[in-house]
């Protein structure tokens, strides 16, 4: 059953006196609970794991379920709950591919569509973070304490694995343009690397805790990096230099991402008692720092993103529902 709302709230935005609209889009009735949401940047389609074991994509506005999968009976990675990949999920911006990382170290990319394989190996250990470029043809992903490995997904071929002092990333990211991969690392580091070659172009070793979150702008000009220090940090994509670090947040920066114009920033926070105690989301300006819009739900968001119409569409979950929101 699927519930369309149309009630909007409006939520103060305390730091900056603002009001935000949060509308309720849709109630979808779900025969599991959903743990973990990713939304494609066309924002026709959406999946969710469920406690269940099954991966569901829903196409939107409609809420229908279109595919269901499930991979081998293995859960998704649970170590993703501070990093960029929500509970081991991700959906390529068109919404066709869809990622999905177990409890066990297996990568599989299946076409959402049709249901076939795409993609499938195995790593050493639970996927820790993944990410697929903008064309949906290299993937990124991986295994906890270790660097992340380059996958060319055209010929399946493995290109190159990145490189850190020690550990793993937190979370990785393509550059919009795709030539760059951003590897925001266990050792407190951010590099990025060529993604033609594997070849490190530049590292940041001003992070005084590991970061957690990483994205660029649209115009590959720049990155930007929060993590537990509850710190937001810009810097310049081509030598890595800080251009810009911002006002020290309240809340540990859980998860971030650029708008698609590249005005804003969406932040997602955690609460230092406890992941399951709500915590808010902000969008900031990114010229000005300003918050544009807050908002704090009463249950902790599973996941979400920006679409391409400049809403931030957020999901929260009860036992029998998935409930989608968005923000401007």
């Amino acid at each position: 059953m699927i519930q369309v709302r149309s009630a909007v709230l409006l939520v103060i935005a305390g730091a900056s006196s603002c009001l935000a609209q949060v509308r309720s889009e849709m109630s979808i009735a779900t025969p599991a609970p959903v743990e973990a949401f990713v939304v494609a940047r066309d924002g026709k389609a959406a999946a969710g794991w469920g406690k269940d074991g099954k991966v569901r994509v829903w196409n939107l506005p409609a809420g229908q379920v279109i595919r269901s999968f499930e991979p081998n009976g293995e859960g998704a990675s649970q170590v993703c709950a501070l990093s960029n990949l929500p509970c081991g999920l991700l959906l390529s911006q068109d919404g066709r591919w869809l990622f999905f990382g177990d409890s066990k170290g297996g990568v599989h990319i299946w076409d959402s569509t049709t249901g076939d394989v795409r993609f499938e190996t195995a790593l050493a250990h639970y996927i820790s973070t993944a990410a697929l470029s903008r064309d949906g043809a290299t993937l990124a992903a991986a295994s906890t304490g270790e660097p992340a490995q380059v996958f060319d997904l055209r010929s399946k071929r493995r290109l190159f694995q990145l490189t850190s002092d020690f550990g793993g990333p937190m979370a990785v990211k393509f550059s919009p343009d795709g030539s760059l991969i951003a590897s925001a690392d266990t050792d407190t580091a951010i590099r990025v690397f060529d993604t033609h070659t594997g070849k490190l172009r530049w590292r940041f070793d001003e992070m005084a805790l590991e970061p957690f979150t990483i994205d660029f702008t649209p115009d590959n000009k720049f990155v930007l990096v929060g993590g537990p220090n509850k710190s937001l940090i810009l810097l310049d994509a081509s030598s890595g230099k800080a251009v810009r670090s911002y006002p020290k947040q309240k809340d540990v920066v859980r998860y971030l991402e650029v708008s698609p114009d590249g005005s804003a920033v969406a932040v997602a926070y955690v609460d230092e008692k406890g992941s399951n105690i709500p915590a808010p989301v902000m969008i900031f300006e990114l010229s000005s720092g300003n918050v544009r819009a807050q908002w704090t739900p009463e249950t902790p968001i599973i996941g979400g993103g920006w679409i391409a119409d400049g809403h931030l569409l957020l999901a929260t979950a009860t036992p029998e529902a998935l409930h989608i929101w968005s923000l401007r």
